[in-house]
C-alpha cells in the first residue's frame, strides 16, 4: 500500500526480513548496490519492524553496517504484530484504513547532530520496546517450546506439507490464535452470537501458513530467530514489496490467494537484488 507524503508524493513501501538485511551489509557492492538500484530511494521508502532492529542490535559490528548503510535516506520503522492486530480489530466492523507505520526517520533531521542512531536509542527508551528487547531471546525460546510441543495436536495426512493439510491448520489454529491473543475482544463477539472471521486478519493468517510449511517441513532447521521471521510476515499482506530468503519467498508464494491483499504485494528473494 503506497505511502503518500504531506507533498503529494507516493512511495512504495519496501520491507526487509533481517535476511536481506543480513545480505545487503555483508555485501554492500552486490547486495547492498542491487537493492538501491531496483528500489531507488525516489520510489521506494525501506521498512523495517522492530524485531529487526532488535536482532540487528545484538551484534555491534552488523548494527555498525547498518547505521552507516542505511542513515542516507528516509526509512520507516512498522508496528510490532500486537499493534498491527489492534488496528485490524478496529478496522473490523469499519472502513478504516490499517496504518502499520510505527515512526520514520529522515537524515534531514532536528539539527546536524540528528542521526539515524540516536532515532533508535530514543525509540528504546521506550519502557515497552526496552522491555521487549531485553526479554526477546527467552521469549523467542518459550516461543520455539511451545510450537514444538504442540506440533502433534494437528493431525496431517501427508509427510509432506501440502496445501490441503495447510487449510486445515488454518482452519483450527485462525480462531483458538486469535482468541489467544485478543480474548476479550472475542468473548464479545461470540457473546453477540458472531463468530470472528479469521479471514480479517491477514496477519495472523499470513503467521499461521508460515508456521505451517516450517513446522511440518522434515528439512526444516528450527532455530529460535525463526520466531522473530514468523513475527515479521505479519505485516508483509500491507506493504508493497517483500525481500526474504528463498524459503519463506516461496511459503508467500504459495500462499498468495489464501491471505487479503498479499497478490498485490511484489515478492523478492535475495537473488533478485544481486
Amino acid at each position: 500500500m503506497p505511502w503518500t507524503s504531506e507533498s503529494g508524493n507516493s512511495y512504495n513501501l519496501c520491507l526487509l526480513d533481517t535476511n536481506a538485511i543480513s545480505e545487503i551489509l555483508k555485501n554492500p557492492l552486490v547486495e547492498g548496490k542491487g537493492f538501491i538500484k531496483c528500489f531507488p530511494p525516489s520510489m521506494h521508502v525501506p521498512c523495517f519492524t522492530i524485531y529487526n532492529l532488535i536482532e540487528l542490535r545484538r551484534s555491534d559490528d552488523v548494527y555498525k553496517k547498518f547505521l552507516s548503510f542505511f542513515s542516507i535516506y528516509p526509512i520507516f520503522l512498522i508496528k510490532t504484530q500486537s499493534m498491527i492486530l489492534k488496528e485490524e480489530i478496529k478496522a473490523y466492523d469499519s472502513e478504516n484504513e490499517i496504518s502499520v507505520l510505527f515512526n520514520a526517520f529522515t537524515p534531514l533531521g532536528k539539527n546536524d547532530s540528528y542521526n539515524l542512531e540516536e532515532f533508535i536509542d530514543s525509540l528504546f527508551l521506550n519502557s515497552e520496546l526496552s522491555k521487549l528487547e531485553s526479554t526477546w531471546r527467552s521469549f523467542e525460546n518459550e516461543t520455539l517450546k511451545s510450537w514444538i510441543s504442540n506440533k502433534g495436536n494437528f493431525e496431517v495426512t501427508s509427510k509432506d506439507p501440502n496445501s490441503i493439510d495447510a487449510e486445515k491448520y488454518i482452519e483450527q489454529a485462525g480462531l483458538q490464535t486469535l482468541i489467544g491473543m485478543e480474548m476479550d475482544w472475542c468473548k464479545d463477539k461470540i457473546g453477540h452470537k458472531i463468530v470472528p472471521d479469521i479471514n480479517k486478519f491477514p496477519s495472523i493468517k499470513i503467521m499461521l501458513y508460515s508456521l505451517y510449511y516450517r513446522l511440518y517441513d522434515q528439512s526444516w532447521k528450527v532455530t529460535p530467530g525463526e520466531v522473530t521471521d514468523i513475527l515479521i510476515t505479519s505485516v508483509v499482506p500491507y506493504v508493497d514489496v517483500y525481500i526474504t530468503e528463498k524459503f519463506q519467498a516461496n511459503i508467500a508464494s504459495k500462499i498468495k490467494k489464501k491471505v487479503y491483499n498479499l497478490e498485490k504485494v511484489s515478492i523478492k528473494r535475495i537473488r533478485d537484488i544481486r
